[in-house]
Order: structure tokens, then sequence, then C-alpha cells
């Protein structure tokens, strides 16, 4: 390996570094920059086995990394919206416990998804949800906490 290459390739790794911890603002640009680095690294070792091509690798390898982290990072960040945007659906679609009675199920579910008790409870407040008499126990089974039960209970007085 010539001094030059072992330049290169140090140059490039501390760049790598650099980048990585400086972050960036979305996964694509984040995916452009560390595929570009790493094409430029794997480029300028290529080249430089082959007639001593080390930049002209460098270079081809870093538009080629660049291109490819750049897409690779969008799908990500896209990816992500539509997480976020399911989630805050899921979120209003939840939500609508105002104009229906919460349900027994309902705060099975909850206390399964981890769910504060607060957060159950001012749903049950809200709903003015009614305890039937085999609720208390199937409740109690499922390994709901009291307070959420007693929210219940004063739910149907």
């Amino acid at each position: 390996m010539t001094n030059f290459t072992r330049t290169l390739s140090s140059t490039a790794l501390i760049l790598t570094i650099g980048l990585l911890s400086a972050g960036c603002e979305t996964k694509a640009q984040t995916g452009a920059l560390v595929g570009g680095a790493g094409g430029a690294a794997v480029g300028a070792g290529i080249g430089s086995m082959s007639h001593s091509r080390a930049g002209e690798g460098a270079l081809i390898g870093g538009a080629v990394g660049t291109v490819g982290g750049y897409i690779v990072g969008n799908e990500m960040d896209k990816k992500d919206q539509r997480d976020r945007d399911r989630a805050s659906d899921r979120a209003t679609r939840e939500g609508n416990y105002d104009s229906q009675r919460v349900t027994r199920a309902q705060v099975v579910q909850w206390n399964q998804q981890g769910v504060k008790d607060e957060i159950i409870i001012d749903r049950i407040q809200r709903s003015g949800a009614k305890l039937r008499s085999n609720d208390e126990s199937a409740l109690r089974n499922a390994g709901i906490s009291e307070d959420v039960i007693r929210a219940m209970k004063d739910g149907s007085r």
C-alpha cells in the first residue's frame, strides 16, 4: 500500500467518523454522507489495486455511495413518516372515547399496550363508563389496577 493510499484511507476514515458524529437532520442526508464517505474509501482501495488509480476510484465510489446512501436514507425517512401518520391516526381513533362508553375490553387492551393508569382513568371518567357485575373480577384477573377498577365503579354511580 502506497503512502498516498494510506493517507487517503486515513482521511476517509476520519471524515466518516466526523460526519457520523456531526449528525444530520434527516436519514437521507446521513445516508448520503455515510454512503459517500464509505464509497470513496472503498473506491480508493479498489482503484489503488487497479493500476494506481486511487483518486479516480475514490471519486466514482464516492458518487455511487452518495446516491445509494441518499436513496436508502430517503426511504427510511418515508417509512418513519408513515409510522408517525399511522400512530397519529390510531391515537385519533382511540381518542374518540368521549362519544362512546369505554368497555372492559378497551381497558384491558390499553393496559396491555402500556397506557398509564391516569390516562385510562381519564378516558373512563370522560366517557361515563359503567362497571357491570362480572367486569370487576374480569378486570382484576386481567391485571388491571385497583385505581382503574375504582374509576369504573365510580363512573357507574
